[in-house]
């Protein structure tokens, strides 16, 4: 019920909305806090088929809003995470899917759209993030340590944590997914430096998810390619800590890159069964747990793949 009614609120808006009217502007701006609360609900629902079946609509609809309020943080950061989560909990696991019934044109196409959307969603935050700071095209076009030294210096508080981190977290999905593109991989590091100035600011922003993104990344390849799979543990470790274990997303990704590349199959099988076994630990992050829990499932099929 939450799903369609915030859906027929985003059609609401975007009926009020007309390029250049102050009415539209008003309308507009009178509707976000709805929106924004309304976004919040939707985390508790308890039916992944029906929220992915309505997300592209309601994305659609926050773009009619965002084009008539550019500047809003609040529209843009909704929008922004409207399309991360759908593209990495839907669009992901559906490439997934192709690939295992061997359908390589489906899996092809799938993770184009994926990658489509978290550059998109980079964008938006690159958008906010100049109206805030506007040397900011030109610390991260420059020397890395430089780059660094500007992060520390510039962004000093919790209110700069948002946008560091979520641009930088679709910026490192749309790398993830498109790790042919060398022009696109040779921006990781800087985006590990946005995240990583997220974290120093505030860890515990958005379920530890700048932990569990820096651990995935240090994960995802053997020290003897450059990675730090003993790093990645740490800080899945703390990030589990600081949930108290109840956000799934984090057993996930724990299982997908530390245990699949240190190869210990025991750890995989056993945060995938903590997974799938959890039930429903909190209301207020029960989409995404249940999306963890049709992603775990699936991957549990291909232990003996992986291991």
């Amino acid at each position: 019920m939450r799903a369609r009614e915030l859906f027929a609120l985003f059609v609401s808006v975007a009926l009020a909305i007309f390029p250049g009217c102050d009415t539209g502007r008003f309308t507009a701006s009178q509707s976000i806090g709805l929106i924004t609360r309304g976004a919040a609900a939707i985390q508790e629902h308890w039916d992944p088929v029906l929220v992915g079946d309505a997300m592209p609509g309601s994305i659609l609809q926050l773009e009619g809003l965002y084009a008539t309020l550019p500047e809003d943080d609040r529209v843009g950061l909704e929008l922004l995470r409207a399309y991360v989560s759908y593209a990495y909990g839907w669009l992901e696991p559906e490439a997934e899917e192709a690939e295992a019934r061997g359908d390589l044109d489906a899996q092809e196409e799938t993770m184009r759209r994926a990658r489509l959307m978290y550059l998109r969603a980079r964008n938006i935050g690159m958008h906010h993030i100049r109206l805030r700071d506007a040397g900011f095209d030109a610390a991260v076009s420059g020397d890395h340590d430089a780059f660094v030294r500007y992060l520390e210096s510039r962004y000093r508080t919790a209110e700069d944590v948002p946008f560091l981190l979520w641009t930088g977290y679709a910026w490192g999905s749309a790398i993830s997914v498109a790790t042919d593109d060398p022009e696109l991989v040779l921006d990781l590091p800087k985006v590990r430096a946005m995240v990583e100035r997220a974290v120093e600011l505030d860890p515990s922003y958005f379920e530890h998810g700048g932990l569990m993104f820096l651990g995935a990344l240090a994960s995802s390849v053997p020290e003897s390619l450059g990675g730090d799979p003993a790093q990645g543990r740490i800080l899945f470790e703390r990030a589990l800590a600081g949930t108290n274990r109840s956000f799934f997303q984090i057993q996930l990704q724990f299982a997908r890159t530390y245990a699949v590349t240190t190869g210990d199959r025991a750890l995989f099988i056993a945060l995938l069964r903590e997974i799938i076994d959890g039930g429903d630990p909190r209301a207020d992050v029960r989409l995404a747990n249940r999306l963890a829990r049709r992603r775990a499932i699936r991957l549990l099929q291909r232990v003996d793949e992986l291991f």
